[in-house]
């Protein structure tokens, strides 16, 4: 006599709501296991989503910079920074450029009146607020006119403002920096970057640029001695397509500029957005390995269990084999209910991950994100290991001998 699959089902629902604690100890590893995926998951997608908002707000993915490569060997003890006719002929080589910018860094302290603040000052071109997406929220930003004059100007950090003017208005005023009168002209737009997974200036990693202020790059070189010093060049392409080989055009000008020495990295977002998603999918890899152990430990379980079931039940299964049961309708039986165990825990397992997952972002302070495909993965996953590890109890259930399972005691 054929046991249907439905039947099956039937007995297995039997089973487990008969034996309630026991199958409540047994499902538990696949809870962990299945809630750990959806979690760790949920965080690794997360931080994904947060890098490339970051990469998305500081101008995307088309941007690309030139910086110092500190690793780089320089036996000829060649330049590490840019001078301002470098710059000057860089910029006439890349036409195709949208935006292009170049940076001289300078910190020191700022002074207007009584009060005093720190300040990281950056010399750069007008074409600054296009490449970083960041403009001034009052006032103006540099012009190209500030640049031919080397103007006494600055356009102040939003933090800057409020540490030397308060709620004053700080346009027109003049603040000291280095012995220079400079007069500020504007403030830029406050930057904020939610749950960004770190407590650093209170979880905001835009506070460092909240924290700077802008001057045109001439007046950087000419009144501040930063000449011959330029540290980095921001250049944006049209397109992120674009950016691939306009990145590679401006690594063979600036190895030309030293002589083949590769002292600048020349990085291109989309490469670093490419990257970021191959060390994203090995993270997921590890992180879902380290998950799966508690699986792997409940696996183990459901199989001590279901194979003490089926000692418990042998004489029931040479009733049924005497009766006319197939051997593979035994079989089929227990590894229905081991997949249907692992499937009820995987079900439980995701609806506490899922309830659980805005609290550990929380508590992390960083994003969470949850979609049907790790949903699906841990589903998957948690009934594999059902499947798997209750083939060795189906089998052997399914080859007892009738007439030794029935004097059974």
């Amino acid at each position: 006599m054929a046991i249907s699959l439905t039947e099956s089902i039937q007995i297995g629902f039997q089973d487990f709501w008969t034996r309630k604690l026991r199958s409540l100890v047994t499902i538990v590893g696949i809870v962990l296991g299945t809630m750990s995926i959806i979690v760790i998951l949920s965080l690794v997608n997360g931080m994904n989503e947060q890098t490339m908002k970051w990469m998305t707000e500081r101008g995307g993915l088309a941007k690309i910079t030139i910086s110092n490569n500190w690793e780089s060997k320089n036996p000829l003890n060649l330049p590490n920074y840019f001078s301002y006719k470098e710059i000057l002929l860089i910029k006439s080589l890349v036409p195709e450029a949208e935006v292009f910018n170049a940076n001289i860094y300078l910190r020191s302290n700022f002074k207007y009146g009584e009060n005093t603040t720190f300040s990281r000052t950056i010399g750069a071109f007008p074409d600054y607020e296009l490449v970083e997406e960041w403009t001034a929220d009052r006032g103006r930003f540099i012009k190209n006119f500030d640049i031919t004059e080397s103007s006494n100007v600055i356009v102040l950090g939003n933090t800057i403002k409020e540490e030397l003017f308060g709620s004053k208005n700080p346009i027109g005023k003049t603040v000291t920096v280095r012995g220079q009168q400079l007069q500020v002209i504007g403030v830029m737009k406050y930057r904020f970057l939610e749950n960004s997974g770190s407590n650093l200036f209170s979880g905001n990693p835009f506070e460092y640029m909240n924290r700077t202020s802008i001057m045109p790059i001439s007046t950087m070189i000419n009144k501040f001695g930063q000449r011959d010093a330029i540290d980095e060049i921001t250049i944006r392409a049209k397109s992120a397509e674009d950016a691939v080989a306009l990145k590679n055009k401006l690594e063979d000008i600036v190895l030309n500029l030293r002589r083949g020495y590769d002292i600048f990295n020349v990085v291109s977002a989309q490469e670093e957005a490419e990257k970021m998603k191959q060390s994203s999918m090995m993270f997921k890899i590890i992180f879902f390995f380290i998950s799966s152990i508690s699986l792997i430990v409940g696996g183990i379980v459901i199989m001590n269990i279901m194979l003490a079931s089926v000692q418990e039940r042998t004489r029931e299964i040479g009733i049924r084999l005497a009766v006319g049961a197939r051997r593979f309708d035994i079989f089929l039986q227990f590894l229905i209910q081991s997949i249907m165990i692992t499937f009820v825990g995987g079900i439980i397992g995701v609806l506490t991950g899922v309830s659980i997952v805005k609290h550990v972002g929380a508590f992390l302070n960083t994003n969470t994100v949850v979609d049907i495909t790790m949903i699906y993965i841990a589903l998957i996953v948690s009934v594999g290991v059902g499947l798997i590890f209750g083939i060795f109890p189906s089998i052997k259930a399914s080859n007892l001998d009738p007439v030794e399972a029935l004097r059974y005691e």
